[in-house]
């Protein structure tokens, strides 16, 4: 863990504790009933330890629906003190057990003092706010629901807002950028959960035990976003599972999307595209050669050069790919870039014609990858090219087939130390490569 990240993680403890300590000093209703919060804090503690994966990186629970109950049915000091309460005995139960795959506990010490931190300082500003705009007004439902607006815009800001500065800090990228990816993974679920934590807000406040009723619902909120999640990355393998067929097809391109996409996303990370472009050009990549599953094995396995007609057949793939992808929403994005894959900056690519910028940026990367890995594996009518060969190849073709920045990016990327050195002198020379490029083509066609 990067040491600045470290600070950070440790010094949101500080203004925890010193919220935790001054929020008694705010004028305060009825202490809140201790059943109530003996059932809440319950709820919070179990909420804790059934996270899903909304993305590879990100995790939600219905912590959100709980907290912002108690924010809203108890005194700011005593919300701050049960919602951390209630986080630090979760996280406490999660690192003791272990991640099956790594052996180590789910929580480090320092992840159970940063969420318990940024949870209490997030239930402190609702607290505050929620507070603050009823205190005049008991029992007016308008204000109330004022209130609670206003509460959950606040809680939902300082949670997301400390969680992104973290997320940035680990990654070296924007805090913004995260943010974006991250609200579009779950502000729709996050609404829902305060939503239901208004409700069950309403209808504890006099009768606790309808708060485990309660749960029902907002149960069914986390549990459709599991299935969702699963539906997800069910749908995403059953078509992996397809390109790989294709794959497999021939024994001399068997990995070969696997190949491409980790080229590809070794390359997006290198140029600094924001997490989400990474992952949908991986995504897209594991799947660009899908539509060959339509290309005859004759022409497909054909070791010779293939003639118009069979050439022809080829060139449909990136069509065919695309119009299977457009059956699945997941690939809704990828399947753009699959389609465009072969496209060429010079504009004499297909299946489109596509120039320059009109071909996304994603499909460029995939281009170079794809191209890459294909000249570096054995195929039936030549042995596989040296690397030195291949990136030659690549730099010839800079700015005419391949994106300019892409290939100096791919290069860059490239496992070693030579590629960075290639990087800061290839300005001069690609003008020279291309004119020797050239001059062999025009050797070849008088030969």
């Amino acid at each position: 863990m990067k040491p600045v990240l470290k600070a950070y993680l440790l010094g949101l403890s500080a203004p925890a504790v010193a919220v935790a300590a001054l929020l008694p000093a705010l004028p305060a209703a009825a202490p809140g009933d201790p059943v109530l919060a003996v059932i809440l804090v319950g709820l919070a503690i179990v909420a804790a330890n059934y996270q899903v994966m909304v993305t590879p990186r990100y995790k939600a629970d219905a912590a959100p629906a709980i907290d912002f109950a108690i924010v809203m049915l108890f005194p700011p000091a005593s919300a701050v003190a049960l919602v951390g309460l209630g986080r630090i005995a979760g996280e406490l139960i999660l690192m003791r057990r272990r991640n099956p795959e790594t052996g180590r506990p789910r929580r480090a010490a320092i992840d159970v003092v940063f969420n318990t931190s940024q949870l209490m300082l997030a239930a402190a500003a609702g607290a505050t706010i929620f507070t603050g705009i009823t205190a005049g007004h008991p029992g007016v439902m308008a204000m109330v629901v004022v209130g609670a607006v206003a509460t959950a815009f606040a809680m939902y800001t300082v949670n997301t807002a400390l969680v992104v500065v973290a997320a940035g800090l680990h990654n070296s990228r924007s805090p913004i950028a995260v943010w974006v990816e991250s609200a579009a993974a779950d502000l729709r679920q996050t609404s829902a959960l305060y939503a239901a934590g208004f409700i069950l807000a309403m209808i504890s406040d006099h009768m606790p035990w309808l708060a485990l009723v309660m749960m029902i619902p907002i149960g069914g909120v986390q549990l459709s976003l599991k299935r969702s999640m699963q539906l997800r990355e069910q749908t995403v393998a059953a078509v992996e599972s397809m390109a790989l067929l294709v794959d497999r097809r021939d024994p001399y391109t068997f990995q070969h999307s696997r190949s491409v996409a980790e080229h590809a996303e070794r390359t997006a990370r290198r140029m600094k595209l924001p997490e989400r472009e990474v992952e949908l050009i991986a995504l897209a990549a594991r799947v660009h050669d899908l539509g060959k599953i339509a290309v005859p094995d004759a022409v497909l396995h054909k070791h010779g050069r293939l003639t118009d007609d069979e050439f022809a057949l080829m060139k449909k793939h990136p069509e065919d790919g695309a119009e299977i992808l457009q059956k699945f929403p997941e690939y809704r994005r990828g399947r753009e870039l699959v389609l465009a894959h072969h496209e060429r900056m010079d504009g004499r690519g297909y299946p489109r014609g596509l120039a320059g910028e009109d071909i996304p940026l994603g499909a460029r990367i995939i281009a170079v990858a794809d191209s890459w890995d294909a000249m570096t594996s054995d195929r039936p009518y030549r042995k596989a090219l040296a690397t030195d060969v291949a990136l030659g190849e690549l730099m010839r073709g800079r700015g005419t087939q391949w994106d300019t920045e892409v290939v100096d990016a791919f290069a860059a990327a490239l496992p070693g130390a030579v590629p960075v050195e290639l990087e800061r002198h290839v300005g001069i020379a690609a003008p020279l490569l291309r004119s020797l490029g050239a001059v062999a083509g025009a050797l070849s066609s008088l030969g």
